[in-house]
């Protein structure tokens, strides 16, 4: 085991307050490399509000992404900008193919989509909407890829869909050893994130990385990952964000030890 990930997405209260379902979605794997290493990849979703299948846009668009990154590390493709904008165009493409069978406006699968392959000298990002995707710099301080892009009003945000040039697709190529990573909706953004100041609130994700950094076993991992969802759904989450809400975290081991 090379990685540690849990991850969850968690109703909002006012998904449930308005008889709906979750419309987040996130996605992840580890594909083996050679030399016994693993690459990590995972993606995460928000189905638009007014989309009528937002919940099955989000689920399709991150199980599209990472079956077809797993894929083309194995066959080992190159992975760069023209890659990921590729690979946007396909899940734009597999929307599209929905709404058509769906026989529906293709806005009706509306949804933002954050995803990364991380290798082990190398990690591949890419963003469009809001949410965000944080790595820790290797001094324990977390940054961010891109800050979450909302329109004039809060509530709103460019989608997967919006425009078959992909126009507002970021994408980032780093060529460094990336020890741990997280990736959240924008259900999150109020607690992980400080909009005055634009950088990621330390003290959230260092409480949470510091539990994840202690776990040593696989069915340890999935105790905690369990306790992601319960503090997700829980009263101190729900008095700040009312959205449905989902978080990736992941720490690399290196030699049996945290790599942080």
């Amino acid at each position: 085991m090379i990685w540690k990930v849990i991850a969850q997405s968690v109703i909002g209260t006012s998904h449930i307050a308005a008889g709906k379902t979750c419309e987040d979605a996130v996605h992840f794997c580890l594909a083996e490399l050679p030399h016994s290493s693993e690459a990590l990849i995972c993606f995460v979703s928000d189905g638009a509000g007014s989309a009528t299948y937002a919940a099955e846009a989000s689920a399709a668009a991150v199980q599209q992404g990472t079956n077809i990154m797993h894929d083309w590390i194995l066959a080992e493709k190159e992975i760069d900008d023209a890659a990921l904008i590729e690979l946007a165009e396909m899940i734009y493409d597999g929307l599209d193919a929905l709404a058509a069978e769906r026989e529906v406006m293709l806005n009706e699968f509306s949804c933002t989509l954050l995803g990364f392959v991380i290798l082990p000298e190398k990690a591949c990002f890419m963003q469009i909407g809001d949410g965000a995707i944080v790595r820790n710099d290797g001094s324990g301080y977390f940054t961010h890829l891109w800050w979450p892009h909302n329109g004039e009003y809060q509530n709103t945000t460019t989608f997967l869909i919006d425009d078959p040039n992909l126009r507002n697709l970021k994408t980032k190529v780093i060529h460094e050893s990336i020890a741990e990573v997280a990736i959240f909706t924008d259900g999150l953004q109020m607690l992980a994130l400080n909009n005055e100041t634009e950088t990621v609130h330390q003290p959230f994700l260092n409480d949470l990385f510091k539990v994840l950094r202690m776990v040593e076993n696989p069915e340890h991992i999935e105790i905690l990952n369990n306790k992601l969802a319960g503090y997700l759904a829980g009263d101190t989450i729900n008095s700040r964000t009312d959205d449905d809400k989902t978080l990736l975290l992941a720490t690399r081991l290196t030699h049996g030890k945290p790599g942080i």
